[in-house]
């Protein structure tokens, strides 16, 4: 097998902020650890939301100084956002504060990841304030709440906004996912397929036991290998792969044991975990400054985390994060590698002032 050592950008990618509003959802999928959705989590208030959109918008504005692509996509998870009663009212908020605020210092999308079962009425308020929705499609819901995600999906596309489906391919619906994805072509809307893993949380050890046919199907039309380390960009992104073999460009990879790389993951990833008040560099990975795994602070003392953001900056002391993962998961398609000056050269590309690092 070739040796993979960097992973490099084929274009420059926005930064992106996962805000996870809170655990609350209406469906029950198998293979959703408990950890991630429950049905009895209280809703984050409206008073509580603003506050964190005031640290938000101070974290944006410093990595904002130093970043070459000044796009920021905020993308609310949960749970299911929008069953809190309160999200529309408080997207219509930082929509509106940022025009008046932040405008002119760098450019703010809004992005909601769904599983689509809302009313016709909340899916026009997403229209009227979101500039893309991305919905997960869930083939255990029953065929009416199927169907009527698929509504949804339809109403998106024939509107203004963007939208694209991840297609969850679980192997007890495999058929009829690959039906939904066919709908989904002809219909001319963006989508992805994916691939479920276990999470250790989850009570289904049987989502991700893909069949021969399966695994065939996934590498004919998607070039996806389904093998214990390999893993799609969630965003379907490209990036370049540099290895024994030379470079290449890539939507997955196969091998992904990439702990002790260094890794830029904290320059284009920014996670809120809204109901335990704690954030992270990226959801998944948790990688810190210290390289270690865990939050970098919470939001009861997100002054903390902006003032140490700030100082590392102003003093060029910006450590490089080292992976403490055994794998990469979401956020393999970051600039890293096992050699700590390459990750450097293709940080140059990313961040307006490379000598931030020159104090490390």
């Amino acid at each position: 097998m070739n040796k993979i050592f960097a992973i490099t950008p084929v274009s420059q990618e926005p930064f992106i902020i996962t805000w996870d509003l809170g655990r609350r959802c209406n469906y029950d999928c198998s293979y959703c650890p408990a950890h991630r959705h429950d049905n009895f989590s209280a809703h984050a208030g409206l008073e509580e939301l603003k506050n964190t959109v005031e640290f938000l918008f101070e974290y944006i504005s410093i990595i904002a100084e130093h970043r070459v692509n000044k796009n920021f996509d905020v993308s609310f998870t949960g749970g299911e956002p929008t069953v809190n009663p309160k999200f529309i009212e408080f997207a219509k908020y930082i929509k509106s504060e940022y025009k008046r605020r932040f405008a002119d210092k760098f450019n703010l999308r809004l992005d909601l990841t769904t599983n689509g079962a809302m009313s016709q009425k909340i899916a026009v308020a997403v229209i009227e304030n979101f500039d893309h929705v991305t919905v997960s499609y869930h083939a255990e819901a029953n065929n009416a709440l199927r169907e009527s995600v698929l509504e949804r999906v339809r109403q998106f596309k024939d509107s203004s906004i963007r939208v694209k489906v991840n297609v969850m391919m679980h192997c007890q619906y495999f058929d009829h996912c690959i039906d939904v994805c066919n709908s989904l072509k002809n219909y001319g809307v963006k989508f992805i397929p994916r691939t479920i893993g276990d999470d250790p949380g989850s009570r289904s050890s049987q989502a991700h036991l893909y069949t021969d046919d399966h695994k065939q199907w996934l590498k004919q039309n998607w070039n996806i290998d389904i093998t214990p380390t390999s893993r799609p960009c969630c965003g379907g992104r490209e990036f370049g792969v540099c290895s024994t073999a030379g470079q290449q460009t890539a939507k997955a990879v196969i091998d992904r044991q990439f702990k002790d790389w260094h890794c830029s993951v904290n320059w284009y990833f920014l996670h809120i975990e809204q109901q335990t008040g704690l954030v992270y560099h990226h959801q998944t990975c948790q990688a810190t400054l210290e390289s270690k795994r865990g939050s970098i602070g919470t939001l009861a003392e997100s002054f903390a985390i902006v003032k140490t953001l700030h100082d590392h900056l102003i003093n060029k002391t910006m450590p490089v994060i080292v992976c403490p993962n055994n794998l990469c998961g979401c956020g393999l398609c970051t600039p890293k590698s096992s050699d700590k000056e390459k990750l450097m050269l293709s940080m140059a590309a990313v961040v307006m002032n490379p000598e931030i690092f020159q104090n490390v």
